[in-house]
């Protein structure tokens, strides 16, 4: 079998011939018929001139920018792990993502207005701009203004911001873009992926409008734990991420010792058998303190194909189509591996 270090450093140039093609495997498309059918909705709802209905029903949704995101969190685990080849990708990458904000905040798809920025993608940017020193107040406050008066009391936060301060509004809005999962968008892994970049903006660069709903979050989510240990995913396929995306947030919060232990149990009897979500339990683990298992690794080194990726495994599920891709996976794998190694 490959060592850990060539299985990497494979990795590593499959990502970097990506990012050199501006990673078409990366790049999420939804259907005509689908974007059709929501402007319809959008236009009936809330209403819209039918300028923009005309050229919004035609608009080809595809975004990059989240999964951007995802790969740089990944190549920048590389480069602080003496993997210096990975930091020009980066600063290409935060260049990219900080010339991709509209307005506010940051959209899934890019330049289609009739979808409202979203949590996860606001969390995702974040998280690469605190780690490579460009998270400026200039560039975050308003999106962060924007994501606190979003929240409610209970702790959570919707998934698609509303920019009117009425709740009905927003729980409505939520609920077309949504596609009723609830009234008012409250995911769990989305909530998780916000408020632990918020947590690293606060720690690493300043006082910020989400800081004071960070441990009420926690809270909540804390509640919304499985009796088997898992956090239920609304936007990604299995339990496996939103579970990572929860640990990882009460772990850096602290004081949440018995989730975080429920949790790496049912890891320990649930393990997933291919690579993407094997990769998301040893990060769980060692995000949270526990030793991964030693067939984790040898499975994501055993698995990688000649070209140093690893296969697309369906990650996120918007409930009518799943959406996997292999540099994506392979970004999930590399970040295990430096993390198990």
């Amino acid at each position: 079998m490959d060592s850990v270090e060539d299985t990497i450093s494979r990795a590593i140039a499959y990502i970097a011939r990506q990012h050199a093609a501006a990673y078409p495997d990366a790049t999420h498309v939804m259907g005509a018929y689908s974007t059709a059918k929501f402007v319809e909705l959008v236009a009936q709802r809330f209403g819209m001139p039918p300028e923009q209905i005309e050229r919004f029903s035609r608009f080809r949704c595809e975004g990059k920018l989240f999964q951007v995101a995802m790969i740089t969190d990944a190549l920048q685990d590389a480069a602080e792990n003496g993997y210096g080849e990975c930091a020009p990708l980066v600063e290409e990458n935060v260049g990219y993502l900080l010339s991709s904000k509209e307005g506010r905040s940051w959209r899934y798809f890019p330049g289609f207005t009739p979808l409202p920025y979203d949590a996860d993608s606001l969390g995702q940017v974040t998280q690469a701009l605190v780690r490579a020193g460009r998270a400026r107040p200039e560039a975050l406050d308003d999106a962060f203004e924007l994501a606190a008066a979003n929240t409610w009391d209970d702790g959570s936060l919707s998934t698609f911001f509303s920019e009117n301060p009425d709740p009905d509004q927003r729980s409505a809005l939520n609920k077309v873009w949504g596609r009723g999962r609830d009234d008012t968008g409250r995911d769990v892994e989305v909530v998780a992926n916000l408020m632990f970049a918020a947590l690293l903006y606060e720690r690493h660069v300043g006082p910020s409008a989400l800081g004071p709903f960070i441990r009420r979050a926690g809270e909540w989510l804390v509640e919304r734990q499985q009796p088997m240990g898992f956090w239920r995913a609304s936007w990604y396929v299995g339990v496996y991420y939103s579970t990572y995306t929860v640990v990882r947030l009460l772990h850096a919060l602290g004081g949440h010792a018995q989730p975080i232990d429920r949790a790496a149990r049912f890891l320990a009897q649930a393990q997933a058998s291919d690579p993407l979500n094997q990769a998301l339990v040893a990060l769980t683990l060692t995000a949270s303190g526990h030793a991964a298992d030693q067939g984790t690794r040898d499975l994501l080194v055993g698995s990688q194909f000649p070209d140093g990726s690893w296969e697309a495994i369906p990650l996120l599920d918007n409930h009518a189509r799943v959406w996997g891709s292999r540099t994506v996976t392979t970004s999930f794998c590399l970040k295990a591996l430096l993390a198990v190694s």
